[in-house]
């Protein structure tokens, strides 16, 4: 199964977007900690460094599970997903509540790094904060995933959910609409369909089964 070049370079992009900022940030507290004399400023500068290298490396460390193939190893299961999402949310406007219950003891590879992309995409819908329920039941070559986002605002625009169920052009995709295209794609791989729809306002689903 192969994947356009095109979609690589969408992710590539995402991926120096997201950590830009936050790296950034280190950079600026590490100036404002040469530049000024004040001790109660530079121990301000040194927290903004400290926060901010903090979140890079969590960034780091979430896109080389998400793209990358850590997350695709055996140990890397819906456990390490969840806390690797739960780490990356932290301290935001999204809440992750999570229910592994469904988890079989024999999951196919790759399936962690499902579950973390389509934690990702049911937190991006989310703008103005909310909160995203994570459900694990059982299935037939793996658990089915029912993800809910619920909050003030949602955005799941037509191009989102045009991604999630396959049907875009690569040369329509763009930085926003690449991971649940991805999301889907990983999905396929493992024999699984992605189906989203915002069945009421306030609310958004993503379920993805075989």
């Amino acid at each position: 199964m192969e994947i356009d070049l095109r979609v690589l370079e969408l992710a590539a992009s995402k991926i120096c977007h997201d950590l830009i900022s936050p790296i950034g940030a280190v950079n600026n507290g590490l100036e404002l900690m040469e530049e000024e004399q004040d001790h109660a400023l530079q121990a301000e500068a040194l927290a903004l460094a400290q926060r901010s290298a903090r979140r890079a490396s969590i960034l780091l460390q979430l896109y080389r599970s998400l793209f990358g193939n850590a997350g695709n190893q055996t140990s890397f299961g819906p456990r390490e997903a969840v806390q690797m999402a739960f780490e990356s949310l932290q301290g935001g406007k999204v809440a992750l509540e999570a229910d592994l219950a469904g988890a079989s003891p024999v999951l196919p590879e790759g399936y962690g790094k499902l579950i973390l992309a389509a934690v990702v995409v049911a937190a991006d819908t989310l703008p103005r904060g909310g909160t995203v329920l994570l459900r694990l039941l059982p299935g037939q070559s793996a658990p089915n995933l029912l993800l809910t986002s619920t909050g003030a605002q949602i955005a799941a625009h037509d191009e989102i959910l045009q991604a999630l169920h396959l049907r875009s052009l690569v040369e329509e995709l763009s930085a926003h609409t690449v991971l649940p295209y991805f999301t889907a794609f990983l999905a396929r791989r493992l024999g699984l369909v992605c189906h989203a729809e915002t069945p009421q306002i306030g609310q958004f689903t993503l379920s993805i089964s075989a």
